[in-house]
C-alpha cells in the first residue's frame, strides 16, 4: 500500500500548501482520504480524475472537504466526456445533515454515510471506522491492504477509539495540530505532538507520521514532542512525499 500526502495543513493552507488530503494506492485502486482546500489541484499529478473511485471524509469541517465541491464538476465531466462510466463514491459521517447532503451531485457523486463500527471494502482495501473526540461527529480509520495496516486519526483529542484504530499499525498517520502546553480553550478536539506520541506508544505502532499542522507552527517541534513519549520512528508528513506502508 502506498500513501501520498497531498496536503498537511489546517485550518487553512500555508503558502503553496494544501489542507488535508491523503491518496492511497493498492493494486491499481485509489482512495482519497480527505479533500481539503488545494488537494484537487495536486491529485492529477498522481492519478487522473478518471482513475479515482472513492473519497472518504473523516468529518465535515471545510478544511477536510471543501474541494469536494469542485471535484464534483470533474466527476460530472468524466461521465459526460466518456472518461469513465462510474460515479465517484463519497463516504462521510452524516452530520451536520446540510453539509452531508451538499456532497452529492447528479449521477456523478454517489453519497454514502459512515459511522463508528462500520466496515467498508474497496477493491483490496478494508476500512474500519472508530469513534473520536472532536467538535463534529467524526471517525478514525484502520485501513488494511496487502497484509499491511495504515491507521489514520482524523481530527481528535486523546480517546480510546484512536488507540483501537491504530493498534499494531505499520504506519500511523496522526494529527498534531497543537503545541504541548496549549490550554484547554484552544483545543476543540485536537492533539499535541506529545499526545500523538503517547497514543502511538499505547497502540504499539511501528511508525508515526505527524500531519495537520497549523500554518506558522514548526512541524519538527511537534515531532520532537512526540519523540519524548514514543521510541519508534517519528516523521513529519511532507507534501508530495510517498510512503510505503
Amino acid at each position: 500500500m502506498l500513501l501520498q500526502v497531498l496536503g498537511r495543513y489546517s485550518p487553512f493552507p500555508a503558502p503553496n500548501g494544501a489542507c488535508p488530503g491523503y491518496l492511497l494506492e493498492h493494486q491499481g485502486e485509489h482512495i482519497l482520504l480527505e479533500c481539503g482546500s488545494g488537494v484537487l489541484s495536486r491529485l492529477p499529478a498522481r492519478v487522473p480524475i478518471a482513475g479515482l473511485s472513492t473519497v472518504i471524509l473523516s468529518h465535515l469541517h471545510s478544511d477536510h472537504c471543501s474541494d469536494v465541491s469542485v471535484l464534483r464538476y470533474a466527476a460530472d465531466a468524466r461521465l459526460r466526456l466518456g472518461w469513465h462510466d462510474r460515479p465517484v463514491y463519497v463516504y462521510a459521517p452524516p452530520e451536520p445533515a446540510d453539509e452531508f447532503r451538499r456532497l452529492a451531485y447528479r449521477e456523478a457523486m454517489v453519497l454514502e454515510s459512515i459511522a463508528p463500527g462500520a466496515v467498508l471494502t474497496v477493491g483490496g482495501f478494508r476500512v474500519e471506522f472508530f469513534p473520536v473526540s472532536h467538535s463534529l461527529p467524526g471517525v478514525a480509520m484502520r485501513i488494511t491492504a496487502g497484509g499491511r495496516i495504515l491507521a489514520y486519526s482524523g481530527d481528535t483529542g486523546p480517546c480510546p477509539g484512536v488507540v483501537e484504530a491504530a493498534q499494531g499499525a505499520d504506519l500511523f498517520l496522526c494529527e498534531a495540530t497543537l503545541q504541548d502546553g496549549d490550554g484547554p480553550g484552544t483545543r476543540l478536539g485536537h492533539l499535541t505532538g506529545g499526545e500523538a506520541g503517547r497514543l502511538a506508544g499505547a497502540a504499539g505502532v511501528d511508525r508515526l507520521v505527524l500531519t495537520h499542522f497549523f500554518p506558522g507552527h514548526h512541524p519538527e517541534e511537534r515531532a520532537g514532542e512526540a519523540r519524548a513519549y514514543f521510541s519508534g520512528r517519528v516523521e513529519v508528513a511532507q507534501e508530495g512525499a510517498l510512503y510505503q506502508v
